[in-house]
């Protein structure tokens, strides 16, 4: 009857039990450390996010300038960001076609300068080129530079 005792299904159930136990009490050890160790090492900290606000752009093809209005949203640090003319910064450093855009009048200035370093909501930049060319069908683009990504903030195609 030795035989029907160790057939028995008491006998099976007894060590799925610990086994469950244990793998569930390593599971929850390897979460925990993981947590832990990414709070310890300030992982966490080193994610940079794109600043949040909103933009308005008003083509104007009278005068043949586009204004920039920052109409809400975070303050742009404006020295970690470029505004860029079809794919190019403006800025003096340029000597091609985007070196030829004014930002508020001021010849192949940047958009540093021409904010004093901040943008912020309520604030405004008119962007006109200064020869007779016209801006019809360019792409004007805000990109805040900061830190080893670029995102884009704002974008305005200039209708033709």
């Amino acid at each position: 009857m030795k035989l029907k005792s160790i057939l028995s299904e008491e006998d099976d159930n007894r060590a799925v039990s610990p086994v469950i136990g244990v793998i569930l009490m390593v599971a929850i050890t390897v979460i925990l450390a993981a947590v832990i160790g990414t709070f310890v090492l300030g992982l966490g900290d080193s994610v940079e996010s794109a600043p949040q606000a909103s933009f308005n752009f008003d083509y104007d093809d009278s005068s043949n300038t586009v204004t920039l209005t920052h109409r809400g949203g975070d303050t742009i640090n404006t020295n970690a960001t470029e505004l860029r003319f079809n794919g190019t910064a403006i800025s003096s450093a340029q000597t091609d076609a985007s070196s030829d855009i004014n930002i508020d009048t001021e010849s192949n200035d940047t958009f540093a300068d021409a904010t004093s370093g901040t943008f912020q909501a309520g604030s405004s930049v008119e962007i006109s080129p200064n020869t007779d060319q016209s801006i019809a069908g360019s792409e004007i683009v805000l990109v805040t530079t900061g830190g080893d990504r670029q995102n884009i903030i704002a974008e305005f195609e200039v209708p033709e």
